[in-house]
């Protein structure tokens, strides 16, 4: 099998994530989600149940517009969490809560609460407070569980979408706030009147037109992360991310830098594809080739399965080793073949062959690839790529990589 040459490891450490990679040939196809009784050690199931992939985005899609049409009796917008951006709202669906992964924020739009004709900060304070307090305290099951969109997936296929996260899903969301991973109640108190202490009003006339907002009724804060601290949840996250950038023959910090691209280390990160979990990863397409790889047998994962760190880690670093060793193996250069790899990982082998030959085929495109140098190759697909989103997606994976060198 062919690797990456040892001294392109070390200096090289490119390589990008998976947003909505398609293959035809498993368009029709009826998709096997890993339901309750998955055994992760032999890859075996108690009940294997069966979806096709039209009914799977069915489901997705009936549940968005489900919660969406709830939520515009009170948020006009109506968001709902997406790859970067986790929102919560209160049971009364009077408050929202987002963490930011991407502006590195909590945000929390409130009811104002006034004392005459005058707002009542230090209750406000209060109460803001205790919200920060639910967050810092929240889960990962907890979130998957109470995620009004993941409880109606569940209802229209019966498949329990906390199950898979195992062990991990007692990980706190924002569990990197804190020294130890399972914080003590002083810790988290000390944290919460830290963060609310710190926050600070966005008023109407800079609000973002996205929110939802009446200056009179609600008062929306501010919350800024620690600087450091999208850093230190990759650090948590380095034992295992070596382990499957090794296992499949990658640098760890194109690893690192694919899940930085993709979702900004949110574990609970969704499209609206849908794509889940860190690496982004479609259940119907990459998810197949790389379960087939994983445990010799295509099955379509749950969402549960890969909103688990852990394994959407090692979906997606086995998804990239058959990019580049499998489909993508016969571009003789390896950077060239790494460019098209982190760019097909966007959006596809297709669209990359078609953008830098005008040929869909692999086979019939890779020739003419070899015929240029790596540079023209990069150079080619950043200004040929149909879609600005994978330009950018491609130069943007190429500056993280150097980031994630030394981790």
């Amino acid at each position: 099998m062919t690797r990456f040459p040892r001294n392109y490891v070390k200096k090289q450490f490119t390589i990008a994530v998976f947003c909505g990679l398609l293959f035809s040939s498993f368009a029709s196809s009826a998709v096997q989600v890993i339901p309750r009784g998955y055994n992760d050690s032999t890859g075996n199931t108690g009940s294997d149940k069966t979806l096709s992939e039209q009914q799977l985005r069915s489901n997705f899609k009936k549940a968005v517009k489900t919660y969406r049409s709830e939520l515009r009796a009170y948020w006009p917008d109506a968001e709902v969490s997406s790859k970067t951006r986790l929102v919560f709202y209160s049971e009364n669906l009077q408050q929202k809560q987002v963490i930011d992964f991407k502006s590195n924020e909590i945000q929390v739009t409130t009811p104002s609460i006034y004392q005459g004709k005058t707002l009542n900060y230090r209750e406000m304070q209060s109460h803001l407070k205790l919200t920060i307090k639910k967050l810092l305290t929240m889960n990962l099951q907890a979130a998957v569980s109470q995620d009004p969109i993941n409880a109606t997936m569940e209802q229209l296929s019966g498949i329990r979408y906390a199950q898979d996260l195992g062990a991990m899903g007692k990980d706190l969301i924002l569990g990197e706030l804190f020294r130890d991973e399972r914080p003590s109640i002083k810790a988290v108190e000390r944290m919460a009147a830290k963060l609310s202490k710190a926050a600070y009003i966005r008023y109407p006339a800079v609000a973002s037109l996205n929110w939802a907002f009446t200056s009179n009724k609600r008062t929306s804060y501010i919350i800024s992360l620690p600087d450091g601290r999208t850093r230190t949840k990759a650090t948590r996250y380095k034992s295992f991310i070596y382990d499957y950038a090794q296992k499949y023959s990658l640098p760890p910090s194109l690893v690192f830098a694919i899940i930085h691209a993709e979702s900004h280390f949110n574990p609970l990160a969704r499209s609206q594809a849908p794509a889940f979990g860190l690496m982004q990863i479609m259940p119907h397409t990459a998810g197949l080739d790389a379960s087939h790889l994983i445990y010799k047998k295509q099955k379509v994962l749950s969402p549960s399965y890969l909103y688990n760190p852990k394994k959407n880690v090692q979906v997606g670093a086995a998804y990239f080793h058959i990019l580049y060793y499998r489909y993508l193996k016969g571009v003789t250069d390896s950077k060239a073949r790494l460019y098209c790899a982190i760019a097909a990982y966007n959006a596809g082998t297709t669209s990359v062959m078609k953008a830098l030959t005008g040929r869909n085929s692999i086979n019939k495109a890779v020739p003419s690839i070899n015929n240029m140098s790596a540079n023209d190759v990069l150079r080619k697909l950043l200004r040929h790529m149909p879609s600005s989103e994978t330009r950018n997606y491609l130069q943007k994976v190429l500056n993280l990589q150097k980031t994630y060198a030394q981790l």
